[in-house]
């Protein structure tokens, strides 16, 4: 269950590092960088919430002894019917 915390952990930290630019941009949060293009600056912006990243969201997980799949179920919910059924097997819910 270690690997499934580290994913959602990874996922959190993905989300966070996008609010973050998105704040940057609507604050005007920019810093030029080695290159002189204009970057946001997203270590000035501050850590969100998990309110504003909508966080924790519905997972569904499949795990085996040798890895695991997790996405979120809005992810989940616009897979083809040809994708859920293959996840499900997976899963050895069908």
């Amino acid at each position: 269950m270690d690997m499934i915390k580290e994913a959602h952990a990874q996922i959190r930290k993905t989300r966070a590092i996008a609010w973050k630019r998105e704040y940057c941009r609507k604050n005007g949060l920019f810093h030029k960088d080695k290159h002189g293009f204009s970057v946001p600056g997203i270590s000035a912006a501050p850590e969100p919430t998990d309110e504003e990243l909508g966080w924790p969201e519905p997972m569904v997980t499949v795990t085996w002894p040798k890895g695991y799949i997790t996405m979120t179920l809005a992810a989940y919910s616009k897979l083809s019917a040809k994708d859920k059924k293959v996840f499900n097997k997976l899963g050895g819910l069908m």
